[in-house]
């Protein structure tokens, strides 16, 4: 069909509205699942910052190095899950750098390091302790407290937080790794058929 100037060009009809709408669609959730990882990482921060902070402190009076402000601090123990989970900060880390260029490669790694240093640990953690908080639940007794609040408690509401928040990173890492994706295949096989035009241009 051809407009008073001419034959219309191509394209320029209406008939890639659809597609301008997909495009648009595709961005404006990709804008909002990196918003919600970004609060998500945040959280996951000041988990990490918390849990940090906790090490450093009970590790500090093991050593006789703290100062007096924080010797009089009496700290849960430190178990072997929480230098594990304290290394989940890479997974932090690696998903927080593949938000500014779509990286599809880092937030895959991000999702696997997410489940092999934040779910893996507290997953351990809870099923080990699992026998100390139905003693509690029965008897009313554990074997440590803070201020008068059992450890096991503190400790399970800690695993309930980091679970929900190690889930809804993953599940806003996988929304963007489906929506990276395509650009990547595309990219690839552009670069495929370049040696290809190059031949049948020569």
């Amino acid at each position: 069909m051809a407009s008073r100037y001419g034959p219309r060009a191509v394209g320029t009809d209406g008939s890639d509205y659809r597609h301008r709408q997909r495009v648009a669609s595709h961005y404006r959730d990709s804008a909002v699942n990196k918003y919600r990882l970004k609060i998500t990482l945040i959280m996951h921060g000041l988990l990490l910052l918390l849990v940090a902070a906790k090490v450093f402190i009970e590790t500090l009076q093991r050593l006789s190095l703290s100062p007096d402000s924080l010797s009089r601090i009496h700290l849960p123990s430190v178990n072997f899950w929480e230098y594990w989970w304290l290394c989940s900060f890479l997974a932090l880390l690696t998903a927080m750098a593949s938000i500014p260029k779509n990286d599809f490669v880092r937030i895959r790694r991000a999702y696997f390091l997410i489940v092999f240093l934040g779910l893996m640990p507290i997953t351990v953690a809870a099923g080990l302790n699992v026998s100390q908080l139905m003693h509690y639940a029965k008897h009313g007794q554990a074997e440590e407290y803070f201020h008068g609040f059992p450890v096991v408690v503190l400790w399970y509401i800690f695993f309930t937080i980091a679970f929900q928040i190690h889930v809804f990173t993953m599940v806003f890492a996988t929304k963007l790794g489906t929506a990276w994706q395509p650009a990547v295949k595309l990219q690839s096989k552009s670069n495929n058929n370049a040696p290809a035009r190059k031949l049948h241009e020569s």
